[in-house]
């Protein structure tokens, strides 16, 4: 039956698609008005779209574009033929629970039409991958990441000279990492013509039903997300996008940071004090982990001081502290703060239990690996996902408290 309606919707003229494909040939991203001309037309070409899975990608990363693309139809029925590929064809684990067979490796994979690159523990220093993704950018038609996923189309010098936008966590990383590219915060999603870079997990059904508007009409991204029974709402996502782009730079955390580290916390805490829209516990939090994974772990440290000093009754802010003294090589600050956590724990109330397990863990095990416990306690460890967080070791089971893979119980001679 659904065939059978979407065959129904009415023929476009190809002449209007003339400007805004245009527009991405030169690479540029189109406008509301040129996408919106674009959805008077429809092709109908039965693109392929290759989604690229590996051990430990995020599950809506994938599923949710492959969903939309897999859903959306033209005049003719399907638009997308979808299939999954990576690197070889084991079977990789999503989320610690769900495990998908690749159809395709990377060495047999047809030529696909567009590629989503997912986020998760995201493989990005492979160079075959890298490759990969390099050959398929210079025929296909577009190149779409997810989450941070970006840092593996960054790796392949894809975002050299472009807008985008990743994850909420990650975005000062990539900022940090890869200079040449301008990233912004307040984007659903970073349209640049033939590359396209979409902000965390969810924010890639948007840049999915996003694309099929772009090639298929706004009635096709419409009727999609119908389907799906997805509360699309690209009008408040245009109306953000209108917006001038803010970089990282510019986020309250990082100024925030800067303040405590040039001028000391109590300027700092003036100056949050004052902020007609001030950021929770958990925005600085982000911001500070993120600048953590931009390896700015001074400022990190300047942050999570300041929230120590915001928040006092806070586990998770003297445990975020610990954790950047311990980056920074200060054994006895860190160990300070990770047993004033734990004390904090024990009188917690309202605090998440999961939030409560992650931060008893990390600051338990940070202090047995800074000498203050038997290591041989130290029993578990990540995945791994090929993160940072393979090389630390926790004292309890249950998800990495970095990179959310299940962790796996060490042998007794690791």
């Amino acid at each position: 039956m659904r065939d059978e309606i979407h065959l129904l919707q009415r023929t476009m003229s190809h002449s209007t698609l003339l400007a805004p494909l245009l527009a991405l040939l030169a690479c540029q991203a189109p406008s509301a008005q040129e996408v919106r001309a674009a959805g008077a037309a429809a092709s109908t070409k039965t693109r392929t779209v290759a989604i690229l899975v590996y051990e430990g990608v995020e599950l809506l990363d994938f599923s949710g574009p492959g969903e939309v693309f897999s859903a959306a139809h033209g005049p003719s029925g399907r638009a997308f033929k979808v299939f999954t590929v990576a690197k070889t064809k084991a079977p990789v684990r999503s989320q610690g629970f769900v495990t998908i067979t690749p159809e395709f490796s990377i060495a047999d994979c047809p030529a696909p039409d567009i590629v989503v690159i997912p986020g998760g523990n995201v493989p990005s220093e492979d160079r075959e991958l890298q490759e990969w993704v390099q050959r398929c950018a210079d025929t296909n038609e577009l190149v779409m990441s997810v989450c941070n996923g970006a840092f593996l189309a960054a790796e392949a010098g894809l975002l050299d000279g472009l807008e985008v936008t990743t994850h909420h966590g990650s975005l000062q990383a990539l900022s940090a990492n890869y200079p040449k590219a301008k990233v912004f915060t307040n984007r659903r999603f970073v349209d640049s013509g033939h590359i396209m870079t979409c902000a965390g997990v969810s924010a890639g059904i948007d840049g999915a039903l996003h694309v099929v508007e772009r090639l298929l009409g706004a009635q096709a991204a419409k009727d999609t997300a119908r389907y799906m029974e997805y509360e699309w709402r690209p009008d408040e996502i245009a109306k953000q996008h209108a917006e001038p782009g803010r970089t990282v730079t510019q986020g309250p955390g990082g100024k925030l940071g800067e303040t405590a580290l040039k001028k000391g916390v109590p300027a700092a805490l003036a100056e949050y004090r004052a902020l007609a829209a001030r950021p929770d516990e958990a925005e600085l939090s982000s911001e500070g982990f993120g600048l953590m994974g931009a390896k700015k772990n001074a400022e990190a440290r300047a942050l999570f001081e300041l929230m120590v000093a915001a928040f006092p009754d806070s586990a998770n802010a003297l445990d975020r502290l610990s954790e950047a003294c311990e980056r920074l090589d200060d054994a006895p600050a860190a160990i300070r703060n990770a047993e004033a956590a734990l004390q904090k724990l024990k009188v917690a109330t309202g605090l998440p239990q999961e939030i409560a397990r992650r931060i008893e863990n990390t600051s338990a095990s940070r202090l047995v690996r800074l000498g203050k416990g038997d290591p041989k306690t130290l029993r578990f460890a990540c995945g791994p996902c090929g993160g940072d967080c393979d090389a630390l070791r926790f004292v309890a089971s249950g998800p990495c408290p970095y990179c959310r893979m299940e962790m796996i119980a060490l042998k007794t001679e690791e």
